[in-house]
């Protein structure tokens, strides 16, 4: 086999080939990489290019798709098929998912018109790194080869020494199987590394609401517990409402790590827009920063809409966290619910929504901007502008996705050096949200002297549930452990088995089953802090079991265990 053609290069400097039938863009990104360090050489078709006279051997060909006499894809094949190391970009004014398919795995980029030389640049210099890289692995493994040949004849030769032989070329296979994977290796690392941070991100929302979840639970039940022993101390009754505000949205952030770490199932009711505002505005005035202004501008008079209350407030959050971002100096940041007609103009370039008349959710900031590039990819997963580190590129992707199943649409307008507003557009409810007060909830059942046996791991939630209980007329056995709580079980007759779902050793539904092994009539409610879409409760639930929530109040503690004892299959 003949070695290949010298590189074509000048005092070491990467030549790249510029293919355009266009002399202007040819001249362009040829002066753009002549600034750049980088020497071009330019042809005005793919024959010249390949012509058996042409001009060496380049480091990287920058290609475009339409040539007079042959496709950029088809030419890019030729170019690979008489120098597979060599890295080809595919430049193209008429992007199309077609040639974009067509690409994949025979290009090493794919670049639409007008490029900023910027990114040409970027794009290039990786290109010739890999053009460099594959002909340095190239030349690595002819030797590698030659070496193990020599190695053989060695061992033929020299019985003696067949054992350090074999040795030896365990290793030279290694090495070569290390230099075939390293043109893949950093990108194969970068999707592992963001899966295995989606990964850790669930699992850490998990936990985090597990435990989280447990102290809410006592904190709201020992609030209640204080406030019916002070009545009529109104200053320790105003402590006592600001602890359950307090834990109350608490548990509503809660709700929220589980829906960005978990993907929680959404729970659609009709909202007002300028309510889900306010209640959160406090939230974000503290996400922001004292160097950001929060301005919010409630609309006089606003149609509901239909959505999952925590998304909306995701939304929000994400959203205002992103303006911070955009403005280290400071600036305004500008909140406001209004009404919106979209037309056929606008629904043709967002297909997937009418014309029509829509709630709008209006959030703008007189932050750094963005150029046009970057705002046509914003909600692209993982597409971030931040340094390494400083974002995942999810953030807008999530608003992007939590407007659309919403049955909304989503615009951006962005100006560099003059701010960025999101417009997230929502269909009206054919309900209006109630604005009154709530309704006063009934009284809670009590018991009727019924046994329950609660098994519940951690010592504060066990003990307020159980006072809970006893205080409403039921009659409470207690067990830290599926062992205490089994002994139990064999020496009582019960009436409702109330256990905790995730246990330490023994699972709720491990529990449960032995249990009802021992007593088939025995009616079980789960409690656990976890999302319902993990993987315990979710079968717990797909079985027909009852789940209780945590962090739980009196009311939906009593209600629920009525409820379940009073089922007619028990």
């Amino acid at each position: 086999m003949s070695a290949p053609p010298a590189p074509d290069t000048a005092a070491g400097s990467p030549v790249v080939y510029v293919v355009d039938d266009d002399p202007g863009m040819r001249e362009t990104v040829t002066e753009i990489l002549a600034r750049a360090g980088i020497t071009a050489k330019s042809f005005a078709s793919g024959a010249s290019v390949l012509a058996p006279n042409g001009a060496g051997r380049p480091d990287l060909a920058v290609v475009d798709q339409r040539l007079p006499d042959i496709t950029g894809i088809d030419l890019s094949d030729r170019l690979k098929t008489q120098d597979p190391d060599l890295a080809v970009i595919l430049l193209t004014g008429y992007a199309s998912a077609d040639n974009a398919i067509a690409a994949v795995g025979l290009v090493d980029d794919y670049l639409t018109k007008p490029v900023p030389p910027d990114g040409l640049v970027r794009s290039v210099r990786a290109g010739v790194e890999r053009t460099q890289l594959r002909r340095q692995n190239r030349q690595l493994i002819a030797r590698l080869q030659e070496m193990n040949r020599s190695l053989e004849a060695t061992v033929a030769e020299r019985t003696r020494e067949l054992q350090d032989a074999h040795r030896r070329a365990l290793e030279d296979q290694a090495i070569r199987e290390r230099l075939q994977a390293q043109a893949e290796r950093e990108a194969l690392e970068n999707r592992l590394h963001r899966s295995q941070r989606m990964e850790s991100l669930g699992q850490l929302a998990g936990g985090v609401a597990h435990d989280f979840n447990n102290l809410l639970s006592v904190i709201l039940t020992c609030a209640g517990f204080v406030a019916e022993e002070t009545a009529g101390h109104q200053s320790v009754q105003d402590d006592v409402e600001r602890i359950r505000g307090a834990a109350e949205r608490a548990a509503q952030l809660t709700r929220q790590l589980l829906i960005f770490g978990r993907g929680e199932k959404t729970m659609p009711q009709v909202l007002d827009l300028n309510a889900v505002v306010a209640d959160i505005q406090s939230l974000l005035a503290r996400s922001i920063g004292e160097h950001v202004k929060l301005v919010v501008r409630p609309a006089a008079s606003l149609p509901a809409i239909c959505a999952d209350k925590g998304h909306i407030e995701q939304v929000l959050i994400n959203l205002a966290v992103n303006a911070r971002d955009a403005m280290p100096d400071g600036g305004t940041l500008t909140i406001q619910p209004g009404v919106a007609y979209l037309d056929e103009e606008y629904t043709r370039l967002h297909p997937g929504i009418s014309p029509g008349k829509y709630v709008e959710l209006s959030v703008g900031d007189t932050g750094t901007g963005m150029s046009p590039e970057v705002a046509a990819r914003i909600f692209e997963p993982f597409f971030t502008t931040k340094p390494l580190g400083k974002g995942t590129g999810l953030g807008l992707a999530t608003v992007h996705g939590i407007v659309t199943e919403a049955g909304g649409s989503l615009s951006v307008h962005s100006e560099l050096g003059r701010g960025t507003t999101f417009r997230a557009f929502f269909p009206m409810a054919e309900e209006q949200a109630s604005t009154g007060p709530a309704p006063a909830a009934a009284l809670a059942p009590t018991g009727q002297g019924q046994t329950i046996l609660i098994v519940e791991d951690e010592p504060d939630v066990l003990a307020v549930t159980i006072r809970m209980l006893r205080r409403n007329n039921y009659s409470v056995l207690e067990a830290a452990t599926a062992s205490q709580a089994l002994s139990l079980a064999a020496d009582h007759d019960i009436n409702l088995l109330l256990t905790d779902l995730v246990m330490p050793q023994t699972s709720g539904l491990e529990l449960a089953s032995r249990i009802q092994q021992l007593r088939p009539e025995t009616p079980v409610l789960f409690m656990s802090g976890y999302s319902p879409d993990d993987l315990g409760a979710h079968r717990a639930l797909e079985e027909g079991a009852a789940l209780l929530h945590k962090p739980f109040t009196e009311q939906a503690l009593l209600e629920t265990v009525h409820a379940v004892i009073a089922k007619p299959e028990h």
